[in-house]
């Protein structure tokens, strides 16, 4: 009898170690899965190290990033064309993050600016042509032959400006 019972007592023994093991593994696993995501903190760094890296390539000098619960919110200015795009694009690729709302605009006097600046450029090979550029629409004046207003149109549509007004006049 007492035979049995020692082999009673090994098997529970080992039962209860087993269990023991079990909840262990348990208990570990289920640390493991809560701290899946990365914290707010982790998250704000990340996405900052990224609009810093972006900074010369979108011109976004004032664009700031804040994180809640995993959705980053964006918001400032930026002047490089499509740059809006571009840098929620970025934000979105690091890990953590469940959304972006992007509240980030274009910066239309740069635009204005660098729009003017390839205006002059184009321009310059008509002579009596002059140019002004306000809110993306191009404003031609001046007085250009027949056979170069179609290449002169075709050059300043290749900048995708919103409205190109002709004012030209032609001979």
């Amino acid at each position: 009898m007492l035979q049995k019972e020692n082999v009673f007592m090994k098997i529970k023994n080992t039962m209860a170690r087993r269990n023991k093991f079990m909840h262990w593994v348990l208990a570990f696993i289920i640390l493991l899965t809560s701290c899946g995501g990365r914290s707010d903190g982790d998250i704000q760094k990340a996405v900052n190290e990224k609009l810093s890296a972006m900074r010369a390539e979108t011109r976004s000098t004032n664009v700031t990033a804040t994180v809640k619960d995993g959705v980053v919110q964006l918001s400032g200015t930026c002047e490089t064309p499509n740059c809006t795009d571009s840098i929620a694009t970025v934000v979105k690729e690091v890990k953590g993050v469940k959304s972006v709302e992007n509240k980030v605009q274009q910066s239309q006097a740069k635009t204005d600016f660098t729009l003017r600046t390839s205006v002059q450029t184009i321009i310059s090979k008509y002579q009596g042509v002059q140019a002004d550029v306000a809110g993306g629409v191009i404003v031609l004046r001046g007085l250009l032959s027949r056979d170069q207003l179609q290449p002169l149109m075709n050059e300043l549509s290749a900048l995708n400006p919103k409205k190109i007004d002709n004012q030209l006049a032609v001979q």
